[in-house]
Protein backbone atom coordinates (compact mmCIF):
# COMPACT_ATOMS: atom_id res chain seq x y z
CA UNK A 1 0.00 0.00 0.00
CA UNK A 2 1.49 3.14 -1.02
CA UNK A 3 1.21 6.86 0.34
CA UNK A 4 -2.32 7.69 -1.41
CA UNK A 5 -3.31 4.00 -0.72
CA UNK A 6 -2.81 4.86 3.00
CA UNK A 7 -4.30 8.10 3.17
CA UNK A 8 -7.42 6.70 1.17
CA UNK A 9 -7.81 4.13 3.79
CA UNK A 10 -7.63 6.40 6.92
CA UNK A 11 -10.24 8.73 4.88
CA UNK A 12 -12.75 5.21 5.30
CA UNK A 13 -12.00 4.95 8.97
CA UNK A 14 -14.75 7.30 11.29
CA UNK A 15 -13.01 10.11 12.24
CA UNK A 16 -16.43 11.15 14.44
CA UNK A 17 -14.85 10.45 17.90
CA UNK A 18 -11.80 12.75 16.47
CA UNK A 19 -13.85 15.66 17.89
CA UNK A 20 -16.18 13.84 20.42
CA UNK A 21 -14.88 14.51 23.71
CA UNK A 22 -14.26 17.78 22.32
CA UNK A 23 -17.81 18.72 22.82
CA UNK A 24 -17.07 18.09 26.58
CA UNK A 25 -14.02 19.62 27.31
CA UNK A 26 -15.43 22.77 25.69
CA UNK A 27 -18.29 22.41 28.61
CA UNK A 28 -16.03 22.76 31.08
CA UNK A 29 -13.94 25.28 29.90
CA UNK A 30 -17.01 27.40 28.88
CA UNK A 31 -18.66 26.51 32.24
CA UNK A 32 -15.71 27.31 34.57
CA UNK A 33 -13.60 29.74 33.03
CA UNK A 34 -16.17 32.13 31.73
CA UNK A 35 -19.53 34.36 32.45
CA UNK A 36 -20.99 32.89 29.52
CA UNK A 37 -22.74 30.85 32.28
CA UNK A 38 -21.83 31.32 35.57
CA UNK A 39 -21.68 35.04 35.91
CA UNK A 40 -18.33 36.65 37.20
CA UNK A 41 -18.46 38.81 40.32
CA UNK A 42 -18.71 37.60 44.16
CA UNK A 43 -21.26 34.98 43.82
CA UNK A 44 -20.11 34.09 40.06
CA UNK A 45 -16.74 32.89 41.68
CA UNK A 46 -18.14 31.40 44.74
CA UNK A 47 -20.75 29.62 42.24
CA UNK A 48 -18.25 28.12 40.54
CA UNK A 49 -15.60 26.96 43.49
CA UNK A 50 -19.44 25.33 44.14
CA UNK A 51 -19.64 23.68 40.87
CA UNK A 52 -16.27 22.54 40.67
CA UNK A 53 -16.87 20.73 44.21
CA UNK A 54 -20.13 19.04 42.66
CA UNK A 55 -18.56 17.90 39.06
CA UNK A 56 -15.97 16.19 41.96
CA UNK A 57 -18.62 14.83 44.04
CA UNK A 58 -20.57 13.47 41.06
CA UNK A 59 -17.85 11.41 40.00
CA UNK A 60 -17.64 9.70 43.60
CA UNK A 61 -21.36 9.09 42.82
CA UNK A 62 -20.64 6.99 39.61
CA UNK A 63 -17.51 5.14 40.91
CA UNK A 64 -19.95 4.45 43.72
CA UNK A 65 -22.42 3.23 41.56
CA UNK A 66 -20.28 0.81 39.16
CA UNK A 67 -21.71 -2.13 41.21
CA UNK A 68 -25.11 -1.72 39.98
CA UNK A 69 -24.14 -1.25 35.97
CA UNK A 70 -20.13 -1.87 35.60
CA UNK A 71 -20.17 -0.49 32.12
CA UNK A 72 -22.39 2.66 31.83
CA UNK A 73 -21.67 2.37 28.25
CA UNK A 74 -23.02 -0.52 27.87
CA UNK A 75 -26.72 1.44 28.21
CA UNK A 76 -28.11 3.43 25.85
CA UNK A 77 -30.27 4.83 28.02
CA UNK A 78 -27.46 5.49 30.61
CA UNK A 79 -25.54 7.80 27.90
CA UNK A 80 -29.00 9.42 26.65
CA UNK A 81 -29.28 9.95 29.91
CA UNK A 82 -26.49 11.71 31.04
CA UNK A 83 -25.72 13.78 27.84
CA UNK A 84 -30.10 14.88 28.56
CA UNK A 85 -29.06 15.61 32.40
CA UNK A 86 -26.22 17.72 31.65
CA UNK A 87 -27.78 19.58 28.85
CA UNK A 88 -30.70 20.36 31.23
CA UNK A 89 -28.67 21.14 34.24
CA UNK A 90 -26.48 24.00 32.20
CA UNK A 91 -29.95 25.26 30.94
CA UNK A 92 -31.25 25.65 34.45
CA UNK A 93 -28.39 27.35 35.49
CA UNK A 94 -28.50 29.75 33.15
CA UNK A 95 -31.63 31.31 34.60
CA UNK A 96 -30.69 30.94 38.42
CA UNK A 97 -29.38 34.37 38.87
CA UNK A 98 -32.58 35.93 37.37
CA UNK A 99 -34.93 33.74 40.28
CA UNK A 100 -36.04 35.83 42.85
CA UNK A 101 -37.81 34.19 45.33
CA UNK A 102 -34.60 32.44 47.36
CA UNK A 103 -35.85 29.34 48.35
CA UNK A 104 -37.23 28.46 44.99
CA UNK A 105 -33.62 29.99 43.85
CA UNK A 106 -31.90 27.51 46.46
CA UNK A 107 -33.65 24.68 44.70
CA UNK A 108 -33.31 25.46 41.67
CA UNK A 109 -29.69 25.36 41.92
CA UNK A 110 -29.23 21.97 43.88
CA UNK A 111 -31.12 20.61 41.07
CA UNK A 112 -29.27 22.27 38.21
CA UNK A 113 -25.63 21.15 40.57
CA UNK A 114 -27.08 17.48 40.79
CA UNK A 115 -28.23 17.18 36.89
CA UNK A 116 -24.66 18.40 35.40
CA UNK A 117 -22.81 17.22 38.36
CA UNK A 118 -24.20 13.16 37.24
CA UNK A 119 -24.27 14.00 33.37
CA UNK A 120 -21.05 14.99 33.33
CA UNK A 121 -19.02 12.58 35.48
CA UNK A 122 -21.00 9.73 33.97
CA UNK A 123 -20.28 10.83 30.17
CA UNK A 124 -16.73 11.21 30.87
CA UNK A 125 -16.82 7.86 32.92
CA UNK A 126 -17.95 6.11 29.26
CA UNK A 127 -15.59 8.12 27.29
CA UNK A 128 -13.22 6.21 29.18
CA UNK A 129 -14.97 3.09 28.46
CA UNK A 130 -14.71 3.60 25.04
CA UNK A 131 -11.06 3.85 25.18
CA UNK A 132 -10.31 1.30 27.40
CA UNK A 133 -11.49 -1.38 24.55
CA UNK A 134 -10.53 0.94 21.23
CA UNK A 135 -8.82 -0.98 19.12
CA UNK A 136 -6.63 1.50 17.40
CA UNK A 137 -3.54 3.21 18.42
CA UNK A 138 -4.64 6.76 17.48
CA UNK A 139 -6.41 6.94 21.08
CA UNK A 140 -3.91 10.17 21.65
CA UNK A 141 -4.78 11.83 18.76
CA UNK A 142 -8.16 11.57 18.79
CA UNK A 143 -8.29 13.28 22.39
CA UNK A 144 -5.59 15.67 21.17
CA UNK A 145 -7.97 16.54 17.88
CA UNK A 146 -10.64 16.87 20.25
CA UNK A 147 -9.14 19.16 22.99
CA UNK A 148 -7.96 21.36 19.53
CA UNK A 149 -11.48 21.29 18.77
CA UNK A 150 -12.58 22.50 21.82
CA UNK A 151 -10.41 25.54 21.57
CA UNK A 152 -12.81 26.38 18.89
CA UNK A 153 -16.10 26.00 20.59
CA UNK A 154 -14.76 27.68 23.40
CA UNK A 155 -14.17 30.90 21.53
CA UNK A 156 -17.49 31.00 19.39
CA UNK A 157 -19.04 30.63 22.92
CA UNK A 158 -17.61 33.48 24.16
CA UNK A 159 -17.98 35.86 20.88
CA UNK A 160 -21.99 35.26 21.61
CA UNK A 161 -23.69 37.74 23.56
CA UNK A 162 -25.33 36.64 27.13
CA UNK A 163 -27.31 34.30 27.07
CA UNK A 164 -26.67 32.89 23.19
CA UNK A 165 -23.37 31.55 23.94
CA UNK A 166 -24.85 30.05 27.52
CA UNK A 167 -27.31 28.25 25.02
CA UNK A 168 -25.12 27.35 22.52
CA UNK A 169 -22.87 24.95 25.41
CA UNK A 170 -25.87 23.71 26.20
CA UNK A 171 -25.81 21.82 23.26
CA UNK A 172 -22.19 20.86 23.90
CA UNK A 173 -22.95 17.49 26.09
CA UNK A 174 -25.76 16.52 23.98
CA UNK A 175 -23.51 16.72 20.62
CA UNK A 176 -20.85 14.17 22.66
CA UNK A 177 -23.87 11.96 23.64
CA UNK A 178 -24.97 11.11 20.44
CA UNK A 179 -21.23 10.98 18.55
CA UNK A 180 -20.16 8.77 21.57
CA UNK A 181 -23.17 6.70 20.71
CA UNK A 182 -22.03 6.72 17.39
CA UNK A 183 -19.04 4.68 18.43
CA UNK A 184 -20.76 1.42 19.18
CA UNK A 185 -19.74 0.06 16.03
CA UNK A 186 -15.93 0.57 16.41
CA UNK A 187 -13.37 -2.22 16.83
CA UNK A 188 -12.95 -3.28 20.08
CA UNK A 189 -9.13 -4.92 21.59
CA UNK A 190 -9.74 -8.33 22.68
CA UNK A 191 -8.70 -8.77 26.80
CA UNK A 192 -5.09 -8.69 27.02
CA UNK A 193 -2.64 -11.42 26.88
CA UNK A 194 0.03 -10.00 29.10
CA UNK A 195 -2.64 -9.08 32.49
CA UNK A 196 -1.08 -6.73 35.42
CA UNK A 197 -1.70 -6.57 39.08
CA UNK A 198 -2.42 -3.27 40.13
CA UNK A 199 -0.02 -3.47 43.29
CA UNK A 200 2.73 -4.77 40.22
CA UNK A 201 2.55 -0.99 38.87
CA UNK A 202 3.87 2.36 40.11
CA UNK A 203 -0.29 3.37 40.79
CA UNK A 204 0.40 5.20 43.88
CA UNK A 205 2.74 6.94 42.47
CA UNK A 206 0.75 8.25 39.49
CA UNK A 207 -2.15 9.18 41.59
CA UNK A 208 0.51 11.42 43.89
CA UNK A 209 2.11 13.10 40.56
CA UNK A 210 -1.66 14.19 38.98
CA UNK A 211 -2.22 15.05 42.24
CA UNK A 212 0.48 17.20 42.72
CA UNK A 213 0.53 18.87 39.73
CA UNK A 214 -3.35 19.48 39.72
CA UNK A 215 -2.94 21.55 42.96
CA UNK A 216 -0.16 23.22 41.45
CA UNK A 217 -2.35 24.49 38.74
CA UNK A 218 -5.42 25.60 41.28
CA UNK A 219 -2.51 27.57 42.70
CA UNK A 220 -1.54 29.28 39.37
CA UNK A 221 -5.34 30.00 38.97
CA UNK A 222 -5.77 32.08 41.52
CA UNK A 223 -1.98 33.61 41.64
CA UNK A 224 -1.62 34.18 37.88
CA UNK A 225 -3.84 37.46 37.55
CA UNK A 226 -1.45 39.62 39.80
CA UNK A 227 0.86 38.81 37.20
CA UNK A 228 -2.05 41.27 34.83
CA UNK A 229 -2.74 45.20 35.35
CA UNK A 230 -5.71 44.97 35.93
CA UNK A 231 -6.13 42.03 37.22
CA UNK A 232 -9.34 41.79 36.08
CA UNK A 233 -8.23 42.33 32.26
CA UNK A 234 -10.99 41.44 30.08
CA UNK A 235 -9.11 39.81 27.29
CA UNK A 236 -6.62 37.91 29.35
CA UNK A 237 -8.35 34.56 29.76
CA UNK A 238 -9.09 35.04 25.73
CA UNK A 239 -4.98 35.75 25.50
CA UNK A 240 -4.02 33.00 27.61
CA UNK A 241 -6.46 29.99 25.79
CA UNK A 242 -5.70 31.20 22.43
CA UNK A 243 -1.58 30.54 23.40
CA UNK A 244 -2.94 26.97 24.80
CA UNK A 245 -5.16 26.03 22.10
CA UNK A 246 -2.36 27.24 19.32
CA UNK A 247 0.36 24.94 21.05
CA UNK A 248 -2.30 21.73 21.46
CA UNK A 249 -3.16 22.25 18.01
CA UNK A 250 0.81 21.72 17.14
CA UNK A 251 0.96 18.97 19.14
CA UNK A 252 -1.89 17.54 17.62
CA UNK A 253 -0.17 17.81 14.31
CA UNK A 254 3.11 16.78 15.25
CA UNK A 255 1.49 13.59 16.87
CA UNK A 256 -0.34 12.83 13.32
CA UNK A 257 2.95 13.67 11.34
CA UNK A 258 5.46 11.39 13.65
CA UNK A 259 2.91 8.41 14.42
CA UNK A 260 4.89 7.32 17.55
CA UNK A 261 4.77 3.84 18.64
CA UNK A 262 3.94 4.45 22.10
CA UNK A 263 1.23 7.45 22.58
CA UNK A 264 1.36 7.50 25.83
CA UNK A 265 5.02 8.72 26.53
CA UNK A 266 4.07 11.61 23.65
CA UNK A 267 1.32 12.80 25.94
CA UNK A 268 3.53 12.56 29.52
CA UNK A 269 6.55 14.16 27.47
CA UNK A 270 5.23 17.80 27.19
CA UNK A 271 3.68 17.82 30.40
CA UNK A 272 6.72 19.33 32.64
CA UNK A 273 8.24 21.21 30.32
CA UNK A 274 4.85 23.24 29.30
CA UNK A 275 4.40 23.73 32.98
CA UNK A 276 7.88 25.11 33.76
CA UNK A 277 8.13 27.24 31.07
CA UNK A 278 4.61 28.91 32.08
CA UNK A 279 5.97 29.45 35.37
CA UNK A 280 9.36 30.97 34.09
CA UNK A 281 7.41 33.08 31.58
CA UNK A 282 5.35 34.19 34.59
CA UNK A 283 8.36 35.27 36.43
CA UNK A 284 10.43 36.80 34.31
CA UNK A 285 8.41 38.73 31.85
CA UNK A 286 6.70 41.76 31.24
CA UNK A 287 3.18 41.92 32.79
CA UNK A 288 2.06 42.37 29.20
CA UNK A 289 3.31 38.67 28.35
CA UNK A 290 1.55 37.07 30.97
CA UNK A 291 -0.99 35.58 28.53
CA UNK A 292 1.97 33.68 27.24
CA UNK A 293 3.02 31.89 30.62
CA UNK A 294 -0.70 31.25 31.55
CA UNK A 295 -1.14 29.84 27.81
CA UNK A 296 1.94 27.28 29.04
CA UNK A 297 0.53 26.52 32.10
CA UNK A 298 -3.08 25.62 31.05
CA UNK A 299 -1.35 23.47 28.02
CA UNK A 300 0.40 21.64 30.56
CA UNK A 301 -2.59 20.60 32.76
CA UNK A 302 -4.73 19.90 29.67
CA UNK A 303 -1.64 17.85 28.27
CA UNK A 304 -2.06 16.12 32.29
CA UNK A 305 -5.67 15.48 31.50
CA UNK A 306 -5.16 13.84 28.28
CA UNK A 307 -2.18 11.84 29.76
CA UNK A 308 -4.44 10.41 32.38
CA UNK A 309 -7.57 9.74 30.27
CA UNK A 310 -5.34 7.54 28.07
CA UNK A 311 -2.72 5.52 30.72
CA UNK A 312 -6.00 5.14 32.75
CA UNK A 313 -8.00 3.86 30.57
CA UNK A 314 -5.08 1.05 29.37
CA UNK A 315 -4.14 0.65 33.23
CA UNK A 316 -7.94 -0.33 33.70
CA UNK A 317 -7.94 -2.83 30.16
CA UNK A 318 -4.80 -4.35 31.33
CA UNK A 319 -5.14 -5.10 34.84
CA UNK A 320 -8.90 -6.06 34.20
CA UNK A 321 -11.03 -3.45 36.73
CA UNK A 322 -13.20 -1.30 35.83
CA UNK A 323 -13.00 1.86 34.18
CA UNK A 324 -14.94 3.69 36.52
CA UNK A 325 -12.83 2.93 39.18
CA UNK A 326 -9.69 3.61 37.70
CA UNK A 327 -10.52 6.01 35.62
CA UNK A 328 -12.90 7.87 37.93
CA UNK A 329 -10.39 7.65 40.34
CA UNK A 330 -7.46 9.22 38.42
CA UNK A 331 -9.94 11.80 37.72
CA UNK A 332 -11.48 12.21 41.13
CA UNK A 333 -7.71 12.58 42.43
CA UNK A 334 -6.63 15.34 39.52
CA UNK A 335 -10.02 17.08 40.53
CA UNK A 336 -9.06 17.11 44.26
CA UNK A 337 -5.83 18.65 43.69
CA UNK A 338 -6.94 21.38 41.79
CA UNK A 339 -9.76 22.16 44.64
CA UNK A 340 -6.78 21.71 47.11
CA UNK A 341 -4.64 24.40 45.60
CA UNK A 342 -7.23 26.68 44.85
CA UNK A 343 -8.53 26.74 48.45
CA UNK A 344 -4.41 27.16 49.42
CA UNK A 345 -4.18 30.19 47.52
CA UNK A 346 -7.26 31.61 48.18
CA UNK A 347 -7.25 31.40 52.21
CA UNK A 348 -3.20 30.78 52.95
CA UNK A 349 -1.24 32.89 50.39
CA UNK A 350 -4.22 35.41 50.48
CA UNK A 351 -4.97 37.82 47.25
CA UNK A 352 -1.70 39.90 46.98
CA UNK A 353 2.03 38.98 47.02
CA UNK A 354 4.39 40.82 46.77
CA UNK A 355 6.95 41.07 43.99
CA UNK A 356 9.75 38.61 46.52
CA UNK A 357 6.70 36.42 47.27
CA UNK A 358 6.00 35.58 43.63
CA UNK A 359 9.49 35.00 42.60
CA UNK A 360 10.23 32.53 45.46
CA UNK A 361 6.60 30.59 44.80
CA UNK A 362 7.46 30.85 41.10
CA UNK A 363 10.33 28.85 42.11
CA UNK A 364 9.12 26.76 44.61
CA UNK A 365 7.36 25.63 41.84
CA UNK A 366 9.55 24.62 39.48
CA UNK A 367 11.18 22.35 42.06
CA UNK A 368 7.76 21.09 42.41
CA UNK A 369 7.59 20.13 38.69
CA UNK A 370 11.33 18.86 38.64
CA UNK A 371 10.67 16.66 41.71
CA UNK A 372 7.45 15.24 40.39
CA UNK A 373 8.35 14.38 36.92
CA UNK A 374 11.81 12.54 37.81
CA UNK A 375 11.35 11.49 41.46
CA UNK A 376 7.71 10.62 41.74
CA UNK A 377 6.49 9.55 38.45
CA UNK A 378 9.43 9.19 35.60
CA UNK A 379 9.50 8.09 32.11
CA UNK A 380 10.20 4.85 33.50
CA UNK A 381 7.57 4.51 36.10
CA UNK A 382 4.77 5.23 33.00
CA UNK A 383 6.84 2.55 31.01
CA UNK A 384 5.83 -0.18 33.96
CA UNK A 385 2.58 0.08 33.20
CA UNK A 386 2.71 -1.41 29.45
CA UNK A 387 5.57 -3.95 30.51
CA UNK A 388 4.39 -7.50 29.69
CA UNK A 389 5.53 -9.45 33.45
CA UNK A 390 3.96 -13.09 32.90
CA UNK A 391 6.88 -14.07 30.64
CA UNK A 392 9.41 -12.30 33.13
CA UNK A 393 7.74 -13.67 36.09
CA UNK A 394 8.47 -17.33 34.91
CA UNK A 395 11.96 -16.49 34.28
CA UNK A 396 12.55 -15.31 37.89
CA UNK A 397 10.94 -18.30 39.30
CA UNK A 398 13.28 -20.57 37.28
CA UNK A 399 10.72 -22.15 35.02
CA UNK A 400 11.77 -22.98 31.07
CA UNK A 401 9.72 -20.58 28.91
CA UNK A 402 9.16 -22.41 25.75
CA UNK A 403 10.23 -20.13 23.46
CA UNK A 404 12.62 -19.50 20.31
CA UNK A 405 12.13 -16.02 20.71
CA UNK A 406 15.06 -13.63 22.21
CA UNK A 407 15.03 -10.18 22.87
CA UNK A 408 16.90 -9.25 19.58
CA UNK A 409 14.39 -11.26 17.78
CA UNK A 410 16.94 -13.88 16.20
CA UNK A 411 16.30 -17.50 15.88
CA UNK A 412 18.13 -19.57 17.15
CA UNK A 413 20.20 -21.98 14.61
CA UNK A 414 19.36 -25.21 16.92
CA UNK A 415 16.24 -26.03 18.89
CA UNK A 416 16.87 -28.17 21.94
CA UNK A 417 14.38 -30.49 23.46
CA UNK A 418 14.32 -30.21 27.59
CA UNK A 419 11.68 -31.77 30.51
CA UNK A 420 9.12 -30.02 31.90
CA UNK A 421 6.54 -30.82 34.59
CA UNK A 422 3.01 -31.44 33.60
CA UNK A 423 -0.16 -30.82 35.75
CA UNK A 424 0.25 -34.61 37.37
CA UNK A 425 4.11 -34.21 37.96
CA UNK A 426 5.33 -36.57 35.16
CA UNK A 427 8.03 -35.65 33.49
CA UNK A 428 7.07 -34.74 29.53
CA UNK A 429 9.38 -33.69 26.91
CA UNK A 430 8.66 -30.56 25.21
CA UNK A 431 9.74 -29.18 21.97
CA UNK A 432 10.39 -25.60 21.92
CA UNK A 433 7.81 -23.29 19.36
CA UNK A 434 8.71 -21.32 16.36
CA UNK A 435 8.48 -17.91 16.25
CA UNK A 436 5.52 -18.32 13.85
CA UNK A 437 3.45 -20.87 16.24
CA UNK A 438 3.93 -17.95 19.09
CA UNK A 439 2.88 -15.53 16.98
CA UNK A 440 0.07 -17.08 15.47
CA UNK A 441 -1.26 -17.82 19.03
CA UNK A 442 -0.76 -13.89 19.93
CA UNK A 443 -2.60 -12.89 16.68
CA UNK A 444 -5.16 -15.00 17.73
CA UNK A 445 -5.87 -14.11 20.91
CA UNK A 446 -5.39 -10.44 20.05
CA UNK A 447 -7.35 -9.91 17.21
CA UNK A 448 -4.99 -9.15 14.99
CA UNK A 449 -5.81 -8.18 11.31
CA UNK A 450 -3.22 -10.12 8.48
CA UNK A 451 -1.40 -7.32 7.74
CA UNK A 452 -0.78 -6.43 11.25
CA UNK A 453 0.25 -10.09 11.75
CA UNK A 454 2.77 -9.60 9.04
CA UNK A 455 4.18 -6.69 11.05
CA UNK A 456 3.91 -8.42 14.09
CA UNK A 457 5.89 -11.11 13.03
CA UNK A 458 8.92 -8.61 11.39
CA UNK A 459 8.97 -6.90 14.34
CA UNK A 460 9.71 -10.29 16.42
CA UNK A 461 12.60 -10.91 14.35
CA UNK A 462 13.72 -8.03 14.85
CA UNK A 463 13.14 -5.60 11.68
CA UNK A 464 13.39 -1.74 11.71
CA UNK A 465 10.04 -0.13 10.76
CA UNK A 466 11.85 0.97 7.47
CA UNK A 467 12.98 -2.72 6.91
CA UNK A 468 8.72 -3.35 7.43
CA UNK A 469 7.90 -0.95 4.87
CA UNK A 470 10.83 -2.22 2.09
CA UNK A 471 8.98 -5.56 2.68
CA UNK A 472 5.89 -5.33 3.10
CA UNK A 473 5.65 -2.33 0.40
CA UNK A 474 3.52 0.46 2.63
CA UNK A 475 4.44 3.73 3.72
CA UNK A 476 6.62 4.06 6.77
CA UNK A 477 2.84 6.21 7.88
CA UNK A 478 1.35 2.78 7.25
CA UNK A 479 3.77 1.07 9.31
CA UNK A 480 3.89 3.14 12.41
CA UNK A 481 -0.06 2.75 12.43
CA UNK A 482 0.50 -0.54 11.91
CA UNK A 483 3.22 -1.45 14.82
CA UNK A 484 0.80 1.15 17.16
CA UNK A 485 -2.25 -0.59 16.62
CA UNK A 486 -0.37 -4.23 17.61
CA UNK A 487 1.02 -1.90 20.73
CA UNK A 488 -2.16 -1.36 21.60
CA UNK A 489 -4.43 -4.42 21.31
CA UNK A 490 -1.18 -6.51 23.10
CA UNK A 491 -1.30 -3.81 25.60
CA UNK A 492 2.24 -2.92 25.61
CA UNK A 493 4.21 0.33 24.93
CA UNK A 494 7.87 -1.06 23.37
CA UNK A 495 9.49 -3.84 21.68
CA UNK A 496 11.00 -5.33 24.67
CA UNK A 497 7.26 -6.17 26.43
CA UNK A 498 6.18 -7.15 22.81
CA UNK A 499 8.93 -9.74 22.72
CA UNK A 500 7.51 -10.83 26.19
CA UNK A 501 4.08 -11.49 25.14
CA UNK A 502 5.32 -13.30 22.08
CA UNK A 503 7.64 -15.33 24.30
CA UNK A 504 5.19 -16.55 26.58
CA UNK A 505 2.64 -17.50 23.70
CA UNK A 506 1.25 -21.09 24.64
CA UNK A 507 -1.23 -22.88 23.08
Amino acid sequence: MGFKESIRACAKRSTHHFIGLGFWQAWQMVMLCTSAIIPDGGEGSRLKSIALFATTAGYLVVIAAYKIRPRLSSSPRALLGAGAAMAAGTFLMLFVAFISDAGLKFVALVFALALMSWGNAALLIMWGELWETLATGRVGQHLYLSYAFAFVLFFIAIALPHPIGGLFACLFPLASCLILKSCASEPRRRPTSAPLRLEDVPFKQLIAFIVLLSTLWGVSQKITPQFVTPPSSPFFLAESMFVAGVAIAALAANLALTSPESESIALYEPIAPAMALGIVALAILPEQWAPIGNGLLTMGVYCLDMFLMLTATDLAFRTGISAALIFGGTVVASRIGTTVGTFFASFVLGNELDDIAKLTLAVISLGVIVAASTLLFSKADLMKIYEARDARSASSAGENPTSTVSKTGKTPATVSIYQNESASGAAVLAMPLTIEAQCTIVVDRAGLTAREAEVLELLVRGRTVQDICDELTIAKGTAKHHVSNIYRKLGVGDRRSLYDVVESARE
